[in-house]
């Protein structure tokens, strides 16, 4: 995983962190943002009222370059694989589908990758 990073920050990571978001809070697009922190943006955050924060609260941590795996545009492998399992397991739906049922398979797959 650490390769993916670029090499200069390597040896600088000392956190990293796993944020599931969905495009557009659609529970058919799901992905998984992976962030990190170095140790210079910890240093570069820190506060003498809770020195720790930055280090553990990912709002402090880079931003940019956030690695988006999952049904999204940045992931189109993913994306797919993802549809078609979804597809597989009846949940997916395309807007055409009763209230109530498009409200259960919309439940449904929420519950299939943890709600963000």
């Amino acid at each position: 995983m650490l390769e993916r990073f670029p090499a200069e920050l390597r040896t600088e990571i000392c956190a990293l962190s796993f944020h599931i978001r969905r495009v557009e809070d659609d529970k058919r697009r799901p992905y998984v943002a992976i962030g990190h922190d170095t140790e210079r943006q910890y240093e570069a955050e820190r506060r003498l009222a809770d020195p720790g924060e930055p280090r553990w609260y990912s709002a402090y941590w880079l931003l940019d370059g956030f690695e988006m795996l999952g049904n999204c545009p940045e992931d189109p492998a993913g994306g797919a694989l993802y549809v078609e399992e979804v597809r597989r397991l009846g949940l997916w739906f395309d807007g055409g589908a009763e209230d109530a049922e498009l409200d259960a398979k919309h439940d449904l797959l929420g519950l299939h990758i943890a709600d963000a």
